[in-house]
């Protein structure tokens, strides 16, 4: 059995965590992964990817029957979306996939990640007083395509929505279902599409409540300094007294991301790939929903290293 990795019709991070969604699955049941060409090729996040799947499909043929002929499909193109499919394989592998992940695919990942990373010698020569990444407290910020028409939201109510649906077994999303449980809870959302969901969808957080999340990494890790990683077209916007990493190449941004010691993440793909990819002593999220349909929060989580926030 195989399957064709599959891309969205979105930027980068939410590319990652898609694919990185169809590994795990592939991993899990033995299928063999067969790429047939995926979006945002001159990244190095998506260089990883593609030669681990080579790696990882010549390595299964060596121990199985080379069965290339019967395709497998698990994701479903409708309201199921990211978190929704997300959900299936969670309760496929009756694990968390950040933690199966980590376990099972992330050394050899990484190590291909890391190689990738060290060609490109980026120097971060914008930090004054630069302790290095095991002395840092590294803040994504997603303002940049969002901020026009989103808020910052309580991310409980879709994280309550979706680790009930795990914990219970009833995986399939439906969008009326979704809005009349957020009607229980008094608050009012359109039911057309998940895009129109202001409870749960990425979005920026307030700088009030970052400020809350840098108070608490720093109560625990003093000695750290603190750097915000956002997009240079909203780095006028940041009011918060931090320095800041912001360059037109997000591979340089995301591999700052992963290589921090502790992680402060936003309501955004992009900084989750760092999750699955980096190498954080702590990680610091902020609850929403899509994060829960991995397994995160609910009775499949087996995470160390996370800190759960509103």
């Amino acid at each position: 059995m195989y399957l064709v990795l599959d891309s969205r019709p979105d930027r980068m991070g939410s590319n990652v965590t898609w694919h990185i969604m169809q590994i795990i699955f592939a991993h899990y049941n033995k299928w063999f992964i067969h790429d047939y060409g995926i979006s945002h090729d001159k990244s190095i996040f998506i260089q990883m990817i593609k030669k681990f799947v080579t790696n990882y499909t010549y390595r299964l043929g060596e121990k199985t029957s080379h069965d290339h002929q019967n395709r497998g499909w698990f994701i479903e193109l409708n309201e199921q979306d990211w978190p929704g499919n997300n959900m299936k394989v969670t309760k496929n592998i009756q694990r968390d996939m950040v933690s199966y992940f980590k376990e099972h695919i992330y050394p050899e990942m990484s190590k291909i990640l890391y190689e990738l990373i060290e060609e490109k010698k980026y120097v971060y020569s914008e930090l004054p007083s630069f302790k290095g990444f095991k002395k840092t407290i590294a803040v994504h910020l997603r303002l940049e395509d969002v901020s026009h028409d989103r808020s910052h939201y309580n991310g409980s109510y879709s994280t309550e929505y979706y680790r009930e649906k795990l914990n219970n077994g009833n995986i399939n999303i439906n969008l009326e279902e979704e809005r009349l449980f957020f009607e229980k809870k008094g608050i009012n959302i359109p039911g057309y599409g998940r895009y129109y969901n202001p409870y749960d969808c990425q979005a920026p957080i307030s700088e009030s409540k970052i400020q809350e999340y840098i108070d608490f990494a720093l109560i625990k890790y003093p000695a750290h300094d603190v750097v915000l990683v956002s997009s240079p077209l909203t780095m006028s916007k940041i009011k918060l007294p931090y320095p800041i990493i912001a360059s037109d190449d997000i591979d340089r941004d995301l591999a700052f991301l992963c290589n921090c010691d502790v992680l402060i993440c936003s309501k955004s793909l992009y900084c989750f790939s760092s999750v699955y990819l980096g190498k954080a002593t702590e990680v610091i999220i902020p609850m929403w929903g899509h994060i829960t349909g991995t397994g995160l929060t609910s009775k499949y989580d087996q995470t160390t290293n996370i800190t759960y926030v509103y």
